[in-house]
């Protein structure tokens, strides 16, 4: 079989390299719309459940040139850090080391990268694999081909580009990111993506800058990342900083962040970075840390900032469906995510595992292989997706008791290695013992629940315990009407809040104080049909605990 990827950032190179490793493709093709590899961009997480996969695929995150020329194809030059760090406003440091062998006991690690290092070290392990190298199966990466037209018949897809030419094969992979001309074209219909009214501004700051980083009254940092080989975060309600080493040690990594109300800077048809100068960044981010003690250390790192960039933070609702007969999607094109879970590229890294896990089983049988892998992936994805929206606390309201009570029983935690706060659980393996390529030796069921990845005993006991302290209503909805769209649009503010889960309509305008999904759920989703996002979410106890809420069927 033919393999068309169209897409050759991360997501897209790495897919190359495990459908080759399935044993099922004569060639794998890669379209990329640039002319050349993408070099914006600044730091990067790849946590032990994306790096013991680059493992896999003989990807070399921790080799290459720490020093060496920007843009160099010779490896990774890694980061591995020691621990993640969180400096509160009134002085004090909270610190957590990372755990580089997790339950699998692998040594898989956190590695720490400019997003260019990892490009490079995938087309690097991809060159090797070129039509010239002579092996079976070649990997050839084509650039400037910007997707236009796609097409699919029982046997073939084709895809076609802006310069005329025509690309056919059995399986076509839409891996080209949230703005993705492949779910475009395949799925017309999608809700588009939606501005945060979050702004970041990210860039590195050269190690030898340090020496001469002061305040404006001239006195020294309060806590100098230089003294410490670790990732820092500094959170406010409305704003962030987090800063990490890069590239060896070399470069440090900052990225800030705030949340502006009502905020119109970036147009709903912005999807890129582009420069800002040091003025802007420090007006902002002074003005977000006003009052804050951490202030001028944060506006003191801003400054070293080597071309800084700008950039609006938008995500997706899930979407309940990612392939259709020979096509498929892949990564942010799939499930776009916000970058304060650190999952963005592990999970395309899942993403591709799998895929070449569900081809090595099925075969030829495109079709099997591509719904297995939907089925698979879409449950863990989709947790993710919605899981990065957490860290920003203006979009989510403080927790009932009753929700703290159900996500300590379930043991889960909802936020990431880096985030300090013991909400739930604190059991990570979830996160980063798990490897993608297992998936079974059968198509598994439609639906996932949200307990499936446990122990059965594990779960029982969650189940009894969650069960038991689930809100009740005083009189609970009888679900006998019949509901139109137009009626439930009605309801769409956090007070009055009904959402549309698996064509059944609910009124979660009480209930979502107590859900554990949390008031997040009625903040995003109120008036709108949120099956992508939750669909998965349920298990059968779940789903008649929720006829208490339900209104009715949706008739349109």
């Amino acid at each position: 079989m033919r393999a068309i990827i169209v897409g050759g950032g991360m997501g897209g190179l790495f897919t190359a390299l495990a459908l080759r490793q399935s044993g099922q493709f004569s060639e794998v093709n890669v379209y990329e719309q640039t002319p050349t590899p993408n070099t914006a961009g600044a730091g990067l997480n790849i946590p032990p459940n994306g790096a013991r996969l680059c493992n896999w695929l003989g990807i070399d995150l921790d080799g290459g040139d720490p020093k060496g020329k920007h843009g160099a194809v010779d490896g990774g030059r890694a980061a591995i850090l020691d621990a993640t760090r969180e400096i509160f406003a009134d002085g004090k440091i909270s610190k957590k080391p990372f755990d580089h062998e997790t339950a699998i006991g692998d040594g898989a690690g956190f590695h720490h990268m400019h997003r260019l290092d990892l490009l490079m070290c995938l087309h690097k392990r991809v060159y090797e694999f070129a039509p010239e190298s002579g092996v079976d199966c070649p990997i050839q990466v084509h650039m400037n081909k910007r997707l236009i037209s796609l097409a699919q018949t029982e046997a073939l897809a084709t895809a076609g580009f802006a310069d005329g030419t025509f690309a056919e094969g059995e399986l076509l992979i839409g891996a080209d990111g949230i703005n993705s001309k492949v779910l475009e074209l395949q799925w017309p219909d999608t809700p588009p993506r939606r501005w945060t009214e979050v702004t970041v501004y990210r860039g590195l700051v050269p190690r030898a800058t340090f020496d001469t980083l002061r305040h404006a009254d001239g006195s020294p940092l309060d806590n100098n990342p230089i003294e410490s080989y670790s990732m820092d975060v500094r959170k406010h309600p409305h704003a962030w900083c987090m800063t990490y080493w890069v590239r060896s040690g070399e470069l440090l990594n900052v990225w800030l962040a705030y949340h502006e109300p009502d905020s119109a800077e970036f147009p709903e048809d912005w999807g890129d970075w582009f420069p800002i100068d040091h003025g802007e960044m420090g007006e902002k981010m002074g003005k977000a840390f006003a009052g804050d003690p951490r202030r001028d250390d944060i506006l003191a790192l801003a400054s070293g900032m080597v071309k800084p960039t700008k950039w609006g933070l938008y995500d997706r609702d899930a979407f309940e469906y990612w392939q259709e007969g020979r096509v498929c999607l892949l990564g942010d094109a799939a499930h776009p995510m916000l970058p304060t879970f650190g999952q963005g590229a592990a999970q395309a890294f899942e993403d591709g595992a799998a895929l070449s896990s569900c081809f090595k089983l099925h075969g030829a049988d495109v079709y099997s292989a591509l719904l297995h892998y939907e089925r698979v992936r879409h449950y863990r994805a989709t947790r993710f997706q919605f899981g990065s929206k957490f860290l920003f606390k203006h979009l989510e309201p403080e927790d009932s008791p009753e929700r703290r009570q159900i996500l300590k029983a379930l043991d889960e935690r909802d936020y990431p290695v880096f985030n300090h706060d013991e909400r739930a659980g604190s059991n990570d393996d979830w996160i980063y013992a798990f490897d993608a390529r297992e998936i079974g030796d059968k198509l598994p069921p439609k639906k996932l629940g949200p307990w499936d990845f446990r122990s059965r005993s594990a779960a029982m006991t969650a189940r009894r315990e969650v069960m038991g302290n689930l809100w009740m209503p005083k009189v609970s909805l009888n679900g006998e009407r019949k509901v139109r769209r137009a009626e439930v649009s009605q309801h769409n503010t956090f007070e009055d809040c009904w959402v549309i889960i698996r064509g059944k309509v609910y009124d979660i305008s009480e209930w979502k104080y107590h859900h554990p999904g949390g008031p997040f759920v009625a903040r995003m989703h109120a008036g709108k049909d949120a099956t992508g996002e939750f669909g998965d979410f349920h298990s059968k106890m779940a789903e008649r605990h929720m006829a208490h809420f339900c209104v009715g069927e949706l008739v349109d």
